[in-house]
């Protein structure tokens, strides 16, 4: 794509007329640029004002726009090495044309800097979006060509592979990928160290690549500081996640609830009810035995439904039954009298808990094989052998013997 910026010759020859303004050698040049779209024969022409002059704003903002063009005929003819020496040579001479005089060639000079950076990203994201991802990292490469105090276009790259590693096409390239978006990320922190984006990406990366312990280091620090960043415990949740830490995840999925239920926005509460639903699920994991939080969670993730759905009526049966098995073994170490007699107390409370979120399970979802297996355990506890025994048989017959 190549710029037209027309300018009236009149107006040309008019600026010559003001001393000092303008050499000969870059108004030719504006010639070459603006009405023959001869960009090689301006370079040319500004290159030999220079050895008359070199302290010319305007010789060097020409001499970057007729750079600019030549990368945009490179882009065109799709040489990568010629658009990425031209952009950089562009960027160069505007440079120099701040250098100069800043107040006066300021505005003219971002504004073609951000012409070539905005054209390159504009064609980046059609590609990437298109998943044509080698075009698309192209384009980004060539934005920071052009304007290469921007990390943005690094940081996208990096991204980008970050993506395509999580997608089935790249499986066999997926360690490399990560590998090089670590890379990108570094050279674009070592400009920003404190970056937080950055540096939650980079944790992001390291986790993929199951260096976990590097990735829980930025993991705490970033927690130190944005502790009600959702998308950071996200993260974090998802770490402990892969490394079999289930109750630390769910921590972590409580806080995100809890945030997002604070707050006034209600698109972010879609997955309140899985993370609620997950937590309860691992809190009540024997190993774990935090049945009093598992239950909270799962009575919090019923509110969200209304008609209570098969799996979090089996979890919370399942929780109330662990709970009650628990107190029961808790009363029989128990040696104080008092206390022993209490905790008889709330073992057959909850068992019986138990039992009747498991009778409206049974009768809601009457294929659940499960569902009348905790059913008839929590009766058996409570010494209701007969119904027990029953629902033990309805659970033979939909699974099999043996235990869920």
């Amino acid at each position: 794509m190549t710029r037209s910026r027309y300018v009236p010759l009149i107006v040309l020859f008019a600026l010559v007329l003001v001393a000092g303004c303008r050499s000969a050698h870059t108004t030719s040049a504006i010639l070459y640029i603006e009405n023959e779209q001869n960009y090689d024969k301006a370079v040319q022409v500004i290159q030999e004002g220079f050895q008359y002059r070199d302290d010319e704003p305007d010789a060097y903002y020409y001499l970057g726009e007729a750079y600019s063009h030549l990368a945009e005929e490179a882009v065109e003819a799709n040489d990568f090495n010629e658009a990425t020496k031209n952009y950089g040579l562009a960027y160069e001479a505007y440079a120099r044309a701040l250098d100069i005089m800043p107040e006066e060639w300021e505005e003219r000079v971002v504004t073609s800097l951000k012409y070539n950076y905005n054209n390159r990203l504009s064609q980046a994201k059609r590609d990437w979006d298109e998943k044509y991802y080698e075009q698309a990292e192209g384009h980004l490469r060539l934005a920071y060509s052009a304007w290469p105090d921007s990390t943005t276009p690094i940081k996208s790259i990096a991204r980008m592979k970050m993506q395509m590693a999580a997608e089935d096409t790249f499986q066999a390239e997926r360690s490399d990928l990560l590998n090089e978006a670590l890379s990108l990320l570094d050279q674009v922190l070592g400009q920003n160290p404190e970056a937080y984006d950055l540096q939650l990406d980079k944790a992001n990366v390291l986790a993929a690549l199951d260096r976990n312990q590097e990735a829980g280091t930025i993991y705490d620090t970033l927690l130190s500081e944005h502790g009600d960043d959702t998308v950071l415990l996200g993260e974090i949740a998802n770490l402990a996640i892969n490394e079999g830490d289930f109750e630390r995840a769910g921590d972590f999925y409580i806080r995100i609830v809890d945030l997002n239920e604070a707050d006034t926005d209600a698109a972010n509460d879609d997955n309140n009810k899985a993370m609620l639903l997950y937590a309860g699920t691992w809190y009540s994991d024997r190993k774990v035995a935090r049945y009093e939080d598992s239950l909270a969670a799962l009575e919090r993730a019923a509110e969200y439904e209304t008609f209570p759905s098969e799996n979090l009526m089996l979890q919370r049966v399942r929780s109330y039954y662990n709970y009650g098995k628990k107190l029961k073994d808790d009363a029989g170490t128990e040696t104080d009298p008092v206390r022993k007699t209490e905790l008889d107390t709330e073992w057959k409370s909850v068992m019986q808990r138990a039992v009747e979120v498991g009778v409206a399970m049974t009768n809601s979802y009457v294929t659940n094989a499960n569902g009348f297996f905790y059913l008839s355990s929590a009766q058996l506890e409570l010494g209701d052998f007969t119904a027990a025994e029953a629902n033990l048989n309805t659970y033979n017959e939909l699974s099999g013997s043996g235990t869920p």
